[in-house]
């Protein structure tokens, strides 16, 4: 561009470990391009602040801070789930003509890009010169056109570490035991499917189920008890977003939310599954939720995770430089010997029109575990898991 314009920096949805890195990205390359970018303006609570004309100066802020971005989870300035209607697209407007704004990066998920996109078209209509990029971000990696999004990664290896560790408490004492946890993931069985990594450390899930198919509760009991038999003890993960055969969640069963009250969120499976496997099973049972820090685990961040959304907010800033518009700044997997990626740019509408699923071709034939092959695709974005104390253990005499 080439007058001196300001720049929008939105953060959009659910939080991950690493949004802020990108926000870094943003921050560190808007600053290197001092004679074409003026002011760089972050929006309080995403969509929402920007509508309201609610936006932090970054101007103000020391420098020196801006790195520890790279290291503080969750979203520093803030996100709202809001969807945009015609009115808020002129109050947007309104915004970035108060605060002479001519580039906008969005970075969120799917909800993210479908907004993106609607204010791209509106400011095509109005006829108001600006470059709009998304940033892609969400632990659930169901963002379509691209290798994986920025959060997955770490959100993974929080788990595949967390699961190792509870399989681990599991084997403590000499009784039977059931453990079952509900993963994120929303319609993805990606997360659920990471979660087999764990079986890297000597401490894998014996059952994983994914919303990519049915998941037949008769066939779960059976399986359950299978592995019982066996081992006396079982750990099953079970992904939020599992259908039954009539096509509806688990959580939506009465008994998971009870009754006549629909679901408001994605989760809820871990009620439901704790009723179903008491009823079936004598032995202590215990259904465990891994909750939030899934998404917003610093400790266990993904380096690999954390240096690529810092590019990829950095790719947003030249991109958008460059004159790019109605853009997402992707990921693509160059070499599958050594793990190697490059960013190029997809059209939004494209992104727009599809969601991510696991690929079928990872999941066994009998629909309850995930194949070894998915560890050539996994491995490389959580990295080096724990290596824990293998011990003889031998009886004296």
């Amino acid at each position: 561009m080439s007058s001196l314009y300001n720049a929008l920096y939105i953060q959009s949805g659910g939080p991950t470990a690493v949004i802020n890195s990108s926000a870094y990205g943003v921050i560190t390359e808007c600053a290197k391009h001092s004679g074409s970018i003026g002011k760089l303006y972050a929006a309080e609570h995403g969509l929402a602040g920007a509508i309201n004309g609610r936006l932090f100066d970054l101007s103000l802020e020391k420098p020196a801070e801006f790195s520890l971005l790279q290291q503080t989870p969750a979203m520093v300035f803030g996100s709202c789930r809001h969807m945009i209607s015609d009115g808020d697209c002129h109050m947007f407007l309104g915004t970035l003509k108060r605060f002479n704004i001519r580039c906008i990066f969005m970075n969120g998920g799917n909800g993210s890009v479908r907004g993106c996109l609607q204010l791209y078209k509106f400011l095509s209509k109005v006829n108001y010169k600006c470059s709009i990029v998304e940033i892609p971000k969400t632990v659930d990696n169901d963002i379509s056109n691209i290798d994986h999004s920025p959060g997955f990664p770490s959100a993974a290896r929080h788990l595949a570490i967390s699961i190792s560790e509870l399989i681990q408490d599991m084997m403590v004492y000499d009784t039977n035991l059931i453990m079952a946890a509900e993963v994120m993931g929303r319609n993805s069985g990606y997360l659920a499917a990471s979660t087999s990594a764990a079986g890297l450390t000597g401490f894998g899930p014996d059952l994983i189920y994914v919303p990519e198919t049915v998941f037949n509760e008769e066939a779960f009991i059976n399986d359950i008890g299978r592995v019982v038999a066996q081992k006396g003890k079982c750990f099953a993960v079970v992904a939020e977003g599992v259908k039954n055969q009539s096509g509806s969640y688990l959580f939506e069963k009465p008994a998971a939310r009870g009754a006549n009250k629909p679901p408001l969120n994605m989760g809820g499976v871990t009620p439901y599954l704790n009723m179903l496997l008491k009823k079936r099973f004598p032995c202590k049972i215990r259904c465990i939720d891994m909750g939030l820090m899934q998404r917003c685990s610093a400790h266990n961040v993904s380096a690999v995770d954390q240096k690529e959304a810092v590019l990829l907010g950095a790719a947003a800033v030249k991109a958008a430089l460059e004159g790019a518009s109605g853009k997402m700044v992707s990921l693509r997997r160059t070499s599958e010997l050594s793990y190697q990626t490059e960013t190029v740019l997809i059209d939004l509408e494209k992104v727009a029109a599809s969601n991510n699923f696991l690929p079928t071709e990872y999941i066994n034939e009998t629909h309850n575990g995930i194949k070894p092959s998915f560890l050539n695709y996994i491995v490389p974005l959580i990295g080096d898991l724990p290596r824990y104390a293998s011990l003889k253990k031998t009886i004296a005499q």
